[in-house]
């Protein structure tokens, strides 16, 4: 499907998923539940075609029923089409108006999953346990969250936010004490699929249990592989001749052309680059791999990529740098050697800078003497942030900017 808009605003309408939610009443985001999972349903492989008929006329009932007596739903046959290229606030009662909702779909025109399919039914479904391929992540997510104490055994799988995910991971990963804690979260970062040797390895995370079976979504032929910027699983999109599309979840990834085309040659995957990374990863086998489920690497992975590699950057200037310093206060504490000069560091990666500027006002303890940093093609985004920290005491930079404050400091 075509876009009327660019990718930094479709990033941004992607991150804006959970705020338009809450918005929702309580029968919109009943049809919002229906039509992700029937999407998920329309376009997975997984199961039986008995059982994926069975649960797309679940969905459909749901569906109905959140428009009420007063209130035309369209038929079966219309609301199976309909979830192919139509924007999402199209397809709930009551349309709801100035939402990002507006600039989403689920299904492109030829039956395919968009990239905010998986993250609305993380953020939206209330019964996104069932949709194929995602179920089991969401399932294995509230097992953990359970695991860990932030959650009931009497909760239902429903809505769950970053925070919370990011909450209950960080605080059982600090009970295993600041080093450990350290080490887990930045394996959580840099390597999101791990051979089962690998974590037999690191106690801490075999321990939180964060890591699970690699999504039927995200693998093919006993295959997957790997983003070449964040290192998780890429999403298999099988295509009518066979063929195999691969591209990675986030976005922005995507957009920078982390998308491939699998083709099955004299008995062999091949992959070919569909985008501008000319850089081809290899294809690995599922079997004695293991991955974070979808939530850990929206909340965990992705944020911190930033955080590590700008840390990274700074060690190599002749800076010291402490990750996640203090319990967590913040993300980088900066010194230079022999210099009396200290940067606390607060990176913010949000791809809505819009909503980061109304939290950064927000934030109900300050900003104190942060220093908030955001990747560098949020350049532009600067003066808007610098006003919602005026009088503060905070600054905000862009990632180049501070490790060039740092060098020449």
């Amino acid at each position: 499907m075509g876009s009327m808009w660019c990718g930094e605003d479709r990033v941004s309408a992607v991150a804006g998923t959970a705020t338009a939610v809450q918005e929702l009443d309580e029968d919109q985001r009943a049809a919002l539940d229906a039509c992700v999972v029937a999407a998920l349903a329309l376009s997975s492989s997984e199961g039986e075609a008995r059982g994926r008929m069975r649960l797309l006329m679940e969905c459909y009932g749901r569906y109905v029923r959140s428009f009420g007596v007063l209130a035309s739903a369209p038929s079966y046959e219309v609301f199976t089409g309909r979830l192919r290229g139509t924007r999402v606030a199209d397809l709930l009662p009551g349309r709801p108006q100035g939402s990002v909702l507006d600039e989403l779909w689920l299904l492109d025109g030829d039956g395919m999953p968009s990239s905010a399919l998986h993250r609305l039914a993380v953020e939206a479904a209330e019964h996104g346990h069932q949709a194929p391929g995602i179920g089991a992540d969401i399932r294995h997510l509230h097992s953990l969250l359970r695991a860990v104490g932030m959650l009931p055994a009497s909760t239902g799988l429903s809505r769950i936010s970053g925070e919370t995910v990011q909450h209950a991971v960080f605080r059982a990963l600090r009970a295993a004490g600041f080093e450990a804690y350290t080490r887990g979260r930045e394996a959580m970062v840099r390597t999101p699929v791990l051979t089962r040797r690998e974590l037999s390895r690191n106690t801490v995370l075999v321990e939180l249990g964060a890591y699970t079976k690699i999504s039927p979504t995200r693998q093919f032929g006993g295959l997957w592989a790997t983003c070449p910027m964040c290192k998780w699983t890429m999403r298999a999109t099988f295509r009518p001749s066979g063929a195999v599309d691969l591209e990675c979840e986030d976005e922005r990834h995507s957009l920078l052309g982390a998308r491939y085309r699998a083709e099955l040659a004299a008995e062999s995957w091949r992959l070919s680059p569909r985008g501008e990374l000319r850089t081809v990863p290899e294809l690995l086998p599922v079997e004695g791999c293991v991955a974070l489920p979808y939530a850990l690497w929206l909340w965990v992975t992705l944020p911190g990529l930033l955080e590590v590699e700008l840390r990274d950057r700074l060690v190599a200037s002749g800076a010291q740098v402490r990750l996640w310093p203090f319990g967590d206060a913040y993300d980088l504490h900066v010194t230079r050697p022999g210099r009396s000069r200290t940067w606390r560091v607060d990176v913010k990666t949000w791809a809505d800078p819009y909503g980061l500027a109304q939290k950064l006002r927000e934030d109900p303890e300050g900003p104190g003497e942060l220093c908030f940093v955001v990747p560098e093609h949020l350049r532009g985004y600067l003066p808007l942030l610098r006003r919602a920290v005026r009088g503060s005491g905070a600054r905000v930079l862009t990632d180049t900017d501070l490790v060039a404050e740092v060098e020449g400091a």
